[in-house]
């Protein structure tokens, strides 16, 4: 076991509730709960989530919601929709204080909730039934046996229909270099800004990956590599007009260059020295480790997406959730 792991056992014992890989679930007060990072490279920035109703039908204001937190320093947000409550914590590496901050929080927000008359239900039918924490797409819900069974149905079916349907190329292309140039506008944008310019290669990354997806349908191995090359050739363009934009500045009053005219010279001036060779290439490397290191963690996200995308999986039946 990890050290977070270890931690969120320790936190579910002081709590009295149970754990399953990355998720500390059961039931306090009446209401069953799941609590999990809403985001997993932050795993102390915990986040709870319960499906309740009012027996009266009044609902939480936002002003109501909005006090709450004010009035409780550990909660970050209290947000509902419908019958699912979700309650953000503050983020805290001392387990001490973590252990704190949920029980206060936990036993504000029970309270809340009886005192205006909630009562436990599914989160799908409203219904006050027998419930259970799942996670349903890479989503956590409260929801009742019938409504996971139907789910489970409809998302198998979605999910068959998806892997049916045939990846439009030339779509996913189009979309790919749609979605790069938001990756040449936030290079240049960064960059003339006076802000690290390699951290747009995250944005080019992404982009360039979703917009595939969007138009093409799905994402393969094929569309990956297409991706890839976008991305690697936009990025080049984008870098290239960025230092284009530099040159037609520097030389205003002097020489009264065009911006096409700029973007050509580039490698002229890199030749002549008149742009260090080094800060040239220095940069561009530093743009294609970041294009790099948004491309991975986006590519492995959408696959491990589509994979769980029709899986429904209740809470204490299986050793690791970490679909976050």
């Amino acid at each position: 076991m990890s050290k977070v792991t270890d931690n969120y056992a320790e936190l579910a014992r002081v709590l009295g509730l149970k754990v399953d890989g990355m998720v500390i679930y059961g039931e306090k007060w009446g209401y069953k709960l799941m609590m999990y990072a809403a985001d997993s490279r932050y795993p102390y920035w915990l986040t709870v989530s319960l499906s309740a109703k009012p027996q009266d039908g009044i609902y939480l204001s936002n002003e109501e919601k909005k006090q709450f937190a004010k009035d409780n320093k550990p909660v970050v947000s209290l947000n509902q929709e419908g019958s699912s409550i979700v309650m953000a914590l503050a983020n805290t590496a001392n387990q001490d204080k973590l252990r704190e901050n949920v029980r206060a929080a936990l036993n504000s927000l029970f309270n809340l909730l009886q005192n205006k008359g909630y009562v436990s239900c599914c989160q799908v039918c409203n219904e006050s039934k027998p419930i259970a924490g799942n996670v349903v797409g890479g989503k956590y819900m409260h929801v009742c046996e019938d409504c996971s069974t139907k789910i489970r149905q409809s998302l198998t079916v979605a999910s068959e229909q998806k892997a049916q349907k045939k990846e439009n190329v030339i779509g996913g292309i189009v979309g790919a270099l749609l979605g790069s140039l938001v990756g040449i506008l936030a290079i240049v944008l960064l960059s003339q800004m006076g802000y690290v310019a390699a951290l747009s290669g995250v944005i080019m990354a992404v982009c360039s990956i979703k917009g595939y997806e969007m138009l093409g349908g799905k994402l393969t191995l094929k569309g990956v590599v297409i991706c890839i090359i976008v991305a690697v050739v936009m990025t080049y363009v984008g870098d290239r007009i960025d230092w284009a934009i530099t040159i037609v500045d520097a030389l205003k009053g002097e020489w009264d260059i065009s911006y096409f005219e700029a973007f050509r010279v580039v490698p002229d001036f890199i030749k002549e020295e008149i742009i260090e060779g080094s800060t040239y290439w220095g940069n561009l490397v530093l743009l294609y480790i970041f294009t790099i290191g948004g491309a991975v963690p986006t590519i492995i996200s959408t696959f491990k997406d589509a994979k769980h995308a029709a899986e429904v999986k209740q809470i204490g039946t299986y050793d690791e959730v970490t679909d976050i």
